[in-house]
């Protein structure tokens, strides 16, 4: 059974995810901003089942000591800025949360990683989850 860091998973697509895995995961941890997607309602009825911290995945220090204090060996990042009419009213957020969070992510995992045994490492996985909204 995996440990599992779900980071936007307060939005539509990120909740279902979560209650696709909980009966497949060791544990699951959800790292959310709870900005305008994302509603701590579509988590209400797995509450007791996961670990919810509000946060933001530009916060390396923050995602880094989920994944070492939960043992995590997989991360599936949603969090992302979205909406195209909102890229063009503020384009700053999307690079902070798109570009930077991600970056922030992929170090936090990749060291992490680095620190795992070789039998955890044949199974760890950095999934990113995007939307045709990038194009």
């Amino acid at each position: 059974m995996r440990s599992f860091l779900v980071t936007g998973a307060a939005g539509f697509i990120g909740s279902n995810f979560v209650e696709l895995i909980l009966s497949k995961a060791k544990k699951v941890v959800v790292l959310d901003a709870l900005t305008y997607a994302g509603h701590l309602e579509n988590l209400e009825e797995f509450k007791n089942k996961l670990t919810f911290v509000k946060g933001d995945i530009g916060d390396e220090k923050l995602v880094a000591s989920l994944l070492k204090e939960h043992d995590t060996d997989v991360l599936v990042n949603f969090a992302a800025e979205s909406h195209v009419d909102r890229s063009i009213s503020d384009p700053e957020a999307f690079v902070r949360t798109n570009v930077l969070g991600v970056f922030h992510l992929l170090s936090a995992f990749r060291a992490h990683y680095e620190a795992m045994s070789a039998d955890k490492k044949t199974n760890a996985r950095f999934v990113q989850v995007s939307t045709d909204e990038v194009f």
